[in-house]
């Protein structure tokens, strides 16, 4: 239920200038929020509910409901198991795991003492809006090569320090005799080669909230929360090719390795209200500006590679290109959604949340620091393939709890619909939960499971790796109400 899970387009071998691409825009919209141990366990179904943390990044007008000062701490564990399987090949499973947090959160609760005006609250702290700690492997046999892409680069003239120049510098684009340039897969670029594909990816996003909330006679709560999402997320991966069929004469093995860190800040506004129709039923609506980020790119890539000619086998030198660094802006989509809650004083509650978001309306800047046209025509490229590759969607959480006296039990399930345009069906999740609650201190333990699978690629036109992605997330949460 994770970016990864869905579709990660690792263009090894496209030009690093931009490190960019449609499908980067999932990592800030495809988001599985997190928060308290409660809002996890319980689904984060919460939009009509509220006096919950993880709840004021979803819909801030619950944080009206609050009736005293509160004070949580949310420790996390994150596990995350990768397969990948390159058609024809041996499926490889990689497992990968961090320790967070996913909550942090100081509630104030004011009482007017109006008539009609009963609270008017203040929340500040953070929740993990997203997770990126994955790691895969692959390998196999199949036909085309890296070196095509770089070979085609490289005839036009203009070499790319981060890909072509590194192969012409390792003597994997060269001239032949006559003076022409060439190179070992001429006349055989769809060759079958043996190729392996190791990818780790980390870091997280973790969204401060600044809300504010009012309860007007105890029926209707408003709020609004100002997020400011920060962003760190860095992937290293190496690609490996070989020849042990000897398939291609001369060429025996090349590796060509990325790293990518991105890392920025956001800001956005969510409104939110909450409505008690009666002491049972609550309703509650939401509604997300974009997220505008600034985000900054720094990478570098590294190739080498070995070949046997007339005069021996030769294992060539790395080739290092420069640090490069990239600084543009994203615009993320709207976000609406409408919740319901069903309440019955001291036994529980069942609630449910529905949320609407248009992938496809992510935007990208890359002219707001340098209004160059080379900027700007890619900007257009991957805009448009944005608005070609995406779809609108929805996502729904459902959730409850079981009050016991002092303990309760939760579950949870949600349904993340697919990004992708044509995509049917929905990403799924599930999740539980236990608490024990005092007049003072409370103690929660959430879990949640979420799968999806997805699809990798090395570099454009390469062959595609089918992926299946399981996460395990377990939090405990720590609160104090004073």
């Amino acid at each position: 239920m994770n970016k990864i899970a869905i579709m990660t387009l690792l263009l090894l071998g496209a030009s690093q200038t931009f490190s960019q691409n449609a499908s980067d825009v999932l990592r800030y919209s495809y988001l599985q929020p997190g928060g308290t141990a409660r809002y996890v366990g319980a689904g984060g179904a919460f939009g009509a509910l509220g006096a919950e943390f993880g709840a004021i990044s979803q819909n801030p007008a619950g944080l009206a409901l609050y009736r005293a000062n509160e004070l949580t701490l949310t420790p996390s564990l994150h596990f995350s198991k990768t397969e990948a399987n390159l058609e024809g090949g041996t499926p490889y499973s990689d497992d990968k795991s961090k320790f967070g947090f996913d909550n942090i959160g100081l509630v104030f609760n004011t009482n007017p003492g109006g008539e009609h005006w009963k609270a008017f609250n203040f929340g500040i702290g953070y929740n993990r809006q997203a997770d990126y700690n994955r790691t895969l492997y692959y390998e196999g046999d199949a036909s085309g090569t890296i070196m095509n892409g770089f070979f085609s680069e490289a005839k036009t003239g203009d070499l790319d320090a981060f890909g072509s120049e590194l192969a012409s510098s390792a003597n994997a684009i060269y001239e032949d005799v006559d003076g022409n340039l060439t190179y070992d897969f001429a006349g055989n670029g769809n060759a079958m080669v043996h190729r392996s594909h190791a990818v780790t990816t980390f870091g997280r996003m973790n969204e401060m909230a600044i809300a504010f909330a009012g309860n007007y006679d105890e029926k209707l709560m408003v709020g609004a929360t100002v997020g400011i999402p920060f962003v760190n997320y860095r992937i290293e991966g190496e690609y490996i090719e070989s020849d042990p069929a000897e398939s291609v004469d001369y060429f025996d093995k090349l590796t060509y390795t990325e790293y990518l860190r991105s890392s920025g800040v956001g800001v956005n506004l969510k409104l939110g209200v909450i409505y008690k129709v009666s002491q049972a039923l609550r309703l509650g609506a939401a509604f997300h500006t974009p997220t505008a980020m600034s985000l900054t790119d720094a990478y570098s890539n590294t190739f080498s590679y070995d070949y046997t000619d007339g005069n021996g086998s030769t294992v060539g030198e790395i080739q290092n290109s420069p640090d490069g660094t990239f600084d543009y802006k994203l615009r993320t989509p709207w976000r609406a959604s409408a919740s319901a809650a069903f309440v019955v004083k001291k036994f529980g509650f069942l609630s449910a949340d529905v949320e609407w978001v248009d992938y496809a309306a992510n935007r990208y800047n890359f002219t707001a620091d340098v209004a160059s046209q080379d900027n700007q025509q890619y900007e257009r490229e991957v805009n448009t393939d944005i608005q070609r590759s995406y779809q609108q969607a929805m996502n729904v959480r459902l959730g409850g709890e079981l009050a016991l006296d002092e303990f309760r039990l939760r579950g949870g399930f949600n349904l993340m619909g697919k990004p992708e345009e044509g995509a049917t069906g929905f990403n799924t999740g599930i999740s539980a939960g236990a608490g024990v609650r005092g007049k003072s201190f409370f103690l929660d333990l959430g879990w949640r499971r979420g799968q999806g699978n997805g699809a990798v690629q090395a570099y454009t036109d390469a062959p595609v790796a089918s992926t299946k992605v399981v996460t395990n997330d377990f939090l405990l949460t720590v609160g104090f109400k004073f």
